[in-house]
């Protein structure tokens, strides 16, 4: 039996219902990582500071005005966004280099768990039965009129997705929180119009795709709440919104304090497009640069430019593709069964709001994080002086 394995007979022991699902079977045999992460508490301190500059980005009309004069009128719905990370590389200088925001990440419910399995304090003074404060103020938010009762958390064949175990987590959690909750495919009409409050995995962010037209309709009528929603999306995790940040001009049409300003400079990746009038000068610049497609999501399509070939870079270039200066995720060692190994890792740190909620690492070897790294996974990570 490995760490994973375990892990999973854990949580069955503290919700029975999951035993039902039989998904010991279907998880990842390198879901978590035997190993932890250690980390200068100074870095906890600058993901904060971040999180709260971005949040200040977020609020400010001057900053909505802008993406609504730039992609069109935006429904907004008034709440925010449960579940959204700042995922990060660390420099060898211990500085944070942000690699995206998600409105949609996975495992802040599992990641808090892990440290109970784990026995380790969770690094965060959000502790997840919080996350009951954050339910409320998204119904708030949003002027929903009637008390949560149900929540229905949806996807396009959820029982097929890799982390569906987080579904059924999440499911029996929320009832611990009071809440009648179940998971329903985003087909399902009967079971989305019961919910108050719909917890959406889709990665379908702008819901344009057929199978989310109902489920774009209850959020646009106010039918339910949405989160994470599109306009969230489109304020802080589009891609794009990397473009826009690293050009000086922006700024000029955005002027927000100059502490907030030099934040999101100090982490931000500097990020262009790929076009027909800059193709040379980039191929030129590829083995400084990372190139990933505007609307995919996790790794799917990204490239590390030093070993990206012209046939793909052309084909980037029909793609509407982004290139972006290239940080080589950090490295630590472990001494495993093969003797010492060197794992790549990435931090994951969730928030709602300008909240802090805790922070995860994914290890991993090779190009892209995965969960087939043996020992990789997501790992703890401990904070210290």
């Amino acid at each position: 039996m490995n760490m994973s394995q375990d892990f999973y007979r854990y949580l069955c022991q503290k919700y029975p219902k999951l035993q039902d699902e039989a998904l010991e079977n279907d998880m990842a045999a390198n879901l978590l990582s035997p190993f932890q992460v250690h980390l200068p508490v100074g870095l906890k301190t600058e993901v904060l500071q971040t999180i709260e500059a971005f949040q200040k980005l977020r609020e400010s009309p001057a900053y909505q005005s802008w993406i609504e004069k730039k992609w069109g009128s935006q429904f907004n719905p008034g709440n925010h966004s449960l579940f959204m990370s700042y995922d990060f590389h660390v420099t060898p200088e211990k500085e944070l280099k942000l690699i995206e925001i998600n409105t949609n990440a996975s495992f802040l419910g599992l990641g808090w768990e892990m440290f109970q399995f784990l026995n380790i304090p969770w690094n965060a003074d959000f502790q997840l039965p919080d996350l009951k404060s954050c339910l409320l103020q998204e119904m708030q938010l949003a002027s929903y009129s009637q008390p949560l009762s149900k929540i229905v958390i949806t996807d396009e064949a959820p029982s097929q997705q890799k982390l569906y175990l987080e579904f059924v987590y999440f499911r029996e959690f929320f009832k611990t929180l009071g809440f009648d909750c179940e998971i329903a495919d985003v087909r399902d009409k009967d079971k989305l119009q019961s919910a108050q409050l719909i917890y959406n995995r889709t990665t379908d962010f702008y819901l344009e795709e057929e199978p989310n037209q109902f489920l774009k309709d209850l959020y646009q009528n106010r039918s339910a709440v949405l989160s994470p929603n599109p306009y969230e999306y489109r304020l802080l995790a589009d891609k794009e919104n990397f473009v826009a940040w690293s050009d000086s001009s922006f700024w000029e049409q955005v002027p927000l304090e100059i502490s907030v300003r030099n934040q999101i400079n100090k982490v931000l990746l500097k990020t262009q497009y790929l076009t027909e009038e800059n193709k040379d000068d980039i191929w030129s610049q590829r083995k400084q640069l990372f190139f990933k497609p505007k609307r995919a999501f996790g790794s799917k399509s990204a490239y590390k430019g030093a070993s990206i070939s012209r046939k793909v870079f052309d084909d980037l270039l029909k793609n509407q593709c982004l290139a972006q200066e290239w940080v080589a995720a950090p490295e630590v060692e472990f001494e495993t069964e093969k003797g010492k190994e060197s794992f790549k890792y990435d931090l994951r740190c969730y928030a709602y709001g300008s909240q802090f909620q805790g922070c995860v690492a994914r290890l991993y070897q090779g190009q892209v994080t995965n969960l087939r790294t043996e020992n990789g996974g997501f790992a703890a990570v401990l904070f210290q002086n």
